[in-house]
Formats: structure tokens, sequence, C-alpha cells
């Protein structure tokens, strides 16, 4: 688009100041060349009257000496506000209206003046010039007089200011200059106040034209300087509401979507044409934090997964190949997260590349690997006590003579792996019954101190050599719980404990204190704790940290599994620390319970 230097504000006023120019210009130029030669023509005829009284004065007058005529000359050239000066014929000064009578001596000789020498040619002179006498500029004018009395034959000269001529000329001047100037300010000021209605009117139409390019609501034109520019205001308005309209449109359908895309649980994230990153949604940022940094990078330098680059690279290759089916790939990030991702091409846009939909699949691998860790433990827990049963039974069936002793023994190990199943059986069945809630609970106010002597009590025999502290007693606060079950959970921390401490030095520590509205219990004990890795996993079922399943160590690897749903069920939790902070080695198990008269929150 060509665009011109000059404002149309300024053109304006260049045109109006050629017309003023030439509307008051040329006349009062003319109106100065005519004045100024009138003015000076009236005074070159003011000084010949002037001239031609004083030669009349001089001519009828009787003077008795040059001192009588030099007074008379002062007094008359005082009245009239000139200078009066007699001269003889060879330019001898007489006498002089500006100068005393000691200094008319020392003035020069006149003769070779302009004045003078037309006045001794017969003729009035006039002539204009600077006296350096006096220091200011004179009008001269001067004649030739005869003899009379005391007066030889010779030439009278006046010589009037012309400082006053001036002044008024200049007032004149003055005072048409203000007329002009005002008048010119006035008119500018007029034409200024319509292009600056011109101007604001323009301005109205480019600020809303750009506020609507920079996705602003358009200000309205609220007045039109001219009827001619009311059509382009009226149209420019309604183009402005409907521009207003589509952009509501617009943006409620853009939140619409956005809302939608951030509601999502699945992460998404969108690719241009070049397969570089352009955007992503809330669920994008948690799986990926900074995502909006890598902005134009590949999904590669964001994710660091070769296998999702070479997925988006295919998507992208089939998008041109007119081939707009989604393409899948199974990634696994950092922290164990797991994610099937939906790579599908957009059509209609060539801009727009890809879309990255990350659907998080972590949850479902974990469910996945405790079903089949359950399974892999369930028959592993009771093959072990069928095979036991199995091989006594088959070889009490082989024997053709009985031995009461060993007949017995037999079946005291079948007795035994027959309890231990039925056992699992039944705990896993009050651990179902756990979550699905089908278990009723009482909570009344429990001793805590209580519940631990009888779980300890029952671990009694199985307690080895411990040695046992406890530092809860009947000062320690009640807590709002079923004491079966709260002694069932004591007890199963207390059998795992017991499995693991050593025989000679072993030690477990019961204390607690207060929480705002909870009771904290910790289980101590000086075992050889547990790894880090396995700390997340010991409340599954069947878990157990020694993967070897040692058969030395009993039990049916569910007491934690009930211990955890037994403490949910009751507001409260059950965590592992290890080892213990203080002392650097073993485990301490943290059992929260909500005090008695506190509501729960869960």
């Amino acid at each position: 688009m060509t665009t011109t230097t000059i404002s149309l504000r300024l053109r304006l006023f260049l045109a109006f100041g050629v017309i003023l120019f030439l509307a008051l210009g040329v006349p009062a130029y003319y109106l100065h060349q005519n004045l100024g030669q009138t003015s000076e023509r009236e005074a070159r005829d003011g000084a010949v009257r002037d001239l031609r009284s004083v030669e009349w004065m001089l001519s009828s007058g009787s003077f008795h000496d040059l001192e009588q005529v030099n007074e008379a000359l002062r007094e008359l050239a005082a009245r009239m506000d000139i200078r009066i000066t007699f001269m003889t014929l060879d330019g001898r000064v007489l006498t002089d209206s500006g100068v005393t009578a000691q200094r008319v001596e020392s003035l020069e000789n006149h003769l070779g003046r302009p004045e003078v020498t037309q006045a001794l040619g017969g003729e009035v002179g006039v002539g204009l010039r600077y006296s350096d006498t006096l220091g200011q500029e004179l009008l001269y004018a001067a004649m030739r007089t005869q003899a009379s009395g005391v007066l030889p034959e010779g030439v009278v000269r006046i010589a009037r200011p012309q400082s006053q001529i001036r002044k008024s000329l200049d007032r004149l001047y003055g005072q048409a200059g203000w007329v002009y100037g005002l008048g010119v300010v006035f008119a500018f000021g007029l034409v200024s106040l319509t292009s600056r209605q011109v101007g604001r009117a323009i301005a109205s139409v480019a600020q809303a034209a750009a506020d609507i390019g920079q996705g602003e609501p358009g200000k309205r034109i609220r007045f039109s300087p001219s009827t001619e520019l009311t059509p382009l205001v009226v149209a420019f308005n309604n183009m402005v509401e409907r521009i207003e309209s589509n952009m509501q449109t617009i943006v409620k359908q853009k939140m619409e979507s956005e809302a939608v895309l951030n509601g999502m649980k699945a992460g998404l994230i969108v690719l241009d044409g070049n397969g570089r990153i352009l955007r992503g949604n809330y669920a994008a940022q948690e799986i990926f934090p900074g995502l909006s940094t890598f902005a134009g990078h590949k999904p590669m330098e964001l994710s660091l997964l070769q296998d999702l680059q070479d997925a988006c690279d295919a998507a992208l290759k089939k998008r041109l190949e007119g081939d707009f089916s989604q393409v899948g790939v199974m990634v696994s990030l950092a922290g164990g997260r797991n994610f099937d991702v939906s790579i599908v091409p957009i059509k209609g846009d060539a801009e727009l590349g890809v879309i990255m939909v990350f659907h998080d699949i972590t949850e479902i691998k974990r469910v996945e690997q405790i079903r089949r860790d359950f399974v892999a433990n369930v028959s592993h827990e009771l093959r072990t006590p069928l095979t036991s049963i199995k091989g006594y039974a088959e070889t009490l069936v082989g024997i053709d003579k009985y031995d009461p002793e060993q007949t017995r023994s037999f079946l005291e190990v079948i007795l035994r792996n027959a309890n231990h199943m039925n056992t699992m059986l039944d705990e896993l069945l009050q651990l179902s019954r756990l979550e699905h809630g089908k278990l009723r609970l009482d909570l009344v106010s429990v001793e805590p101190a209580s519940a631990v002597y009888s779980a300890w009590k029952s671990c009694h025999p199985l307690s080895k050599n411990i040695e046992f502290t406890s530092e809860l007693d009947a000062s320690t606060p009640a807590v709002r719980a079923n004491f079966e079950q709260l002694v069932q959970v004591f007890r199963n921390v207390f059998e795992n404990a017991i499995k693991y401490v050593p025989e000679e030095t072993a030690v477990i520590r019961v204390h607690g204190h207060t929480s705002g509205p909870e009771l904290v219990v910790f289980i101590e004990d000086n075992g050889p704790g547990i790894p880090a890795e396995d700390q997340t996993r010991i409340f599954e079922r069947f878990y157990r940290v020694e993967k070897d399943r040692n058969s030395s160590i009993g039990g049916t690897g569910l007491g934690l599994a009930i211990s955890r749903h037994i403490m949910a069920n009751h507001g409260g939790r059950i965590t592992v620390q290890s080892p213990v902070p203080e002392t650097g080695i073993g485990s301490r198990f943290i059992i929260t319970l909500p005090l008695a008269g506190q509501i729960s929150e869960e």
C-alpha cells in the first residue's frame, strides 16, 4: 500500500495558509507600499508649507539684530517642532534653532547640501537623510530668500524629524498586524478544529480496526465530522458489530474447547505439520512438566523416547499420503508411569499435523501385575501345604504296617498344613469383606494400651527372647475404634516384627503421641529393615520382601494388607519407615487413629 508522508491535517493547513496569504498578504503589501508613499508625499508637502511660513515670518518681521532673529526662530521652531537654519548664499550658517549662538560659528558649511543646492537654483529643495548633529533621520526643505532688515539674501532651511511619521506608521502597522494576526489565528483555529474532527473520526476508525486486529472489541465511532463521512461511519459501526458477534462466538467456542481439553484426564499434545510441538492441555503439562518451554521442539526432545518420535513421524507420513488412521504406541516414562499413546492425524489444516493423546494405564498395569502376583502367590501358598498334605497322605496310604508314633507325626503335619490353608482362606475372606465394606464396624472408645497388651499377649508364644517395651499406659488418650480389629492390626505388626528381629538381641518398642485430633502410635524393631523399593508394596496381598519365599518364615502374607484396610475403615492409616531415623536400623510402623469423640475425615 502506498502512503504519503504529509498528513491530511497538514495539507489542510498548507492549503488554507496559501489562501489566507493571497487574501490578506497581497492587500497588506499594497497598503504598506501605498501608505508609505502617501505619508512621504504628505510629509514633503507639510515641510514645504512650514518652510513658506518661516520664510514669510523672516521677510515680514522687523528684527534689530541677529540675536533677536535667533530668539524668534527658536520660539517658532519649538512651537512647530522643527529645526530652522538660515545661511548665506555661500553656505555659512548665521543662525540655527537647534544649537546655541556660541556653537553656530562651529557649524560646517552647508553649501554642499542637496536641498541647499536646489534652493540656490531657484527651486524649493527637499531631501531626506540622516543628521549626524541630531543623530536621527530628518526631512529637509530649503528655499532662497531676499534680504530683509538685518538678514542678508540667503537660504532658509527647515528640518522635520521623521520619527513621528515613523511612529504613526509603526503604530498603524502594529494595529493592522494585530488584526491580521488575530484573523490568522482565528482562521487557523477553525481549520484546526475542522481537521481535528476529521482526524478524530479517521483515528477512531483506525483504532477500532486496530482493536479488532488485536482481538479486542472495537470502539464505536460516536460522531461524524461531516455528512460525507456519515455512510462510512455507519458502515464501519455495522461491520464492527458483526465482527464482535463473530468474535464472541469464536471465543465462546474456543473456551468450550479449552474447557473440554483441560478437563480431560488424558494428556493431549498438538504437533504442527513439521512434527514440532505447538501446545498441550493441563493433563499433558502434568505428565511433562515444563511442556510450554518445549514449544517448537520435537517430541523426542521432550520425552527422550525414540519409539514415540518414530510413531509421530509415521503418523505425519501417513497424513501426507492421505491416510488419516491413528498410530498407537505404548511408552513408559520416568517414575514407572505407563501410557497408551494414540497419534491421530488432523484433517483440513495445513499448519496442524497430528494430535498425541496420552492415556494413563499405570493403574491398569499395576492392577494387572497385582492380579498376576496374586494368582502366583495364591498358587504358591496353596501348593506348599497341599504338596505336604498330599505327600504325607500318599506315604500313609503306601504303608502296610503303621507305626503309631510315625502315623501321629504324619497326621500332625497334615493337620498343621490344613490349618494353615484354613487360616489363609479365612484371611482372604476377611480381606474381601473389608475391601467391599461388608464387615460391620462397631466403633467405640478404646484404650490403645489395652489393645497393645492384648495383641502382645496373643503373640507371646512366638516372641522368642524379645525385649518388649510399651510406653502406652492409662494416661494415653482413648481412640475411636473397634477393639478386636485394632488388636488384630497390632498383632499383625507384632508378628511381622517377631519373624525378622535377631534371636539374641531382639527389641520391640511401642510409643506414641497425639497430633491434633489423632493419636499416632509407633511400633519399632531392630530387625534388618525393609528396602526402600519394597516399602510401597508390603501392604499388598502375599507380598514378601524375601524373594526366595523362605519357608522358615511363616505367615500367609495377608496380615499387612488386612491391617491397611482395617485402618482405612477406621478413618486412620498405617505406613512404614525404614530404617528408624534415631537408630539407623530396623523398621518403624506408624499407626494413626482418630481420638475418641473426633469425627473421622473419611
